[in-house]
């Protein structure tokens, strides 16, 4: 005779995977690739590396987009918590498939389960700003509690001061000088956000292919930056990395903080020694973020209906 579970596997509506993968792709990623998609059987959800989303002239290892599919896990399992779902996960489950980055696991269903319940209303106010940021000081307070988010999800996050800043400044003047073919990697000609009047910490993805009627305006002088780090460099650190970043920015969201974030600066190897001088030699830098209160409140990027992001449902 067959026994039954005492309870149960949990059966997701229609409604459930809906906020599931639309919370999901509310996650930042490189030039809004969205690189995912889901597959869903039963309690378990895979998050899968959309390969025809890569970005093989900027990215050829994939980092920042295993970055951006554990940024779109963590969000999967903020919205999993706030339906009732405590979560588990495991990263590169199956041997056998590895474009599978990221298993996500349903227990039985309960009341919303805090803390990550709590960030569930942050999902769409979290965004990444372009713009320059106001020049009012951010609360020491708010970064510890940042950068705890980030740690608690294996990652950590290192304040620049003065000095760091102004040679981070270096790396990025030079990180934007050197040029890359992006025609692999469908890149929109036209990005949002002005250029500064003046050099500034900032990230132009179209450098070498401005728009000469694109607008400037004058960003902060004195940014504040963090650079996000793991203890190592593998293909999972690079997942937690994700989490560890979107868990730090929604956990700031409540505070009206936005961030951009300064790719350039790691998309080069060499480059990428230099910046990780600035944090020392036992960690590695994933990805550079500036932080502070947006002077004009912006609207997150456009991103697919859910179900064009779900290839199996069971």
């Amino acid at each position: 005779m067959t026994m039954r579970p005492s309870q149960p596997d949990p059966v997701l509506s229609q409604d459930e995977v809906g906020i599931l993968v639309n919370s999901a792709m509310a996650a930042p990623s490189m030039h809004n690739n969205q690189p995912w998609r889901f597959e869903i059987f039963g309690p378990v959800v895979d998050v899968i590396l959309g390969r025809d989303r890569t970005l093989p002239a900027e990215d050829p290892a994939g980092r920042f987009i295993r970055i951006g599919i554990g940024a779109a896990t963590f969000n999967l399992r903020v919205a999993a918590a706030m339906l009732g779902y405590e979560t588990t996960f495991a990263i590169d489950p199956d041997p056998a498939r590895p474009d599978i980055v990221a298993r996500v696991f349903l227990g039985e269903l309960q009341t919303s389960i805090p803390p990550l319940s709590n960030l569930y209303g942050e999902l769409r106010r979290q965004h990444t700003c372009r713009e320059p940021m106001m020049m009012a000081e951010v609360s020491p307070r708010v970064l510890d509690q940042v950068s705890e988010a980030a740690r608690a999800e294996g990652a950590d996050l290192f304040w620049l001061d003065g000095d760091q800043r102004v040679k981070l400044s270096r790396i990025l003047h030079e990180a934007d000088g050197l040029g890359v073919d992006r025609t692999d990697d469908r890149i929109p000609e036209a990005l949002p956000g002005p250029l500064p009047a003046r050099p500034a910490a900032f990230r132009n993805p179209s450098a070498g292919f401005d728009d000469p009627g694109r607008s400037v305006a004058d960003f902060e002088q004195q940014p504040v930056i963090a650079i996000l780090t793991t203890t190592a460099d593998g293909p999972s650190d690079w997942v937690r990395a994700g989490m560890g970043l979107q868990r730090a920015l929604l956990t700031a969201t409540p505070s009206d903080m936005a961030v951009s974030l300064l790719n350039q600066a790691v998309e080069y190897a060499r480059l990428r020694l230099l910046v990780q001088e600035l944090v020392g030699h036992t960690a590695w830098p994933q990805l550079l973020i500036r932080v502070g209160y947006p002077a004009d409140e912006g609207g997150g990027a456009p991103c697919r209906h859910w179900q064009q992001a779900v290839t199996d449902w069971h």
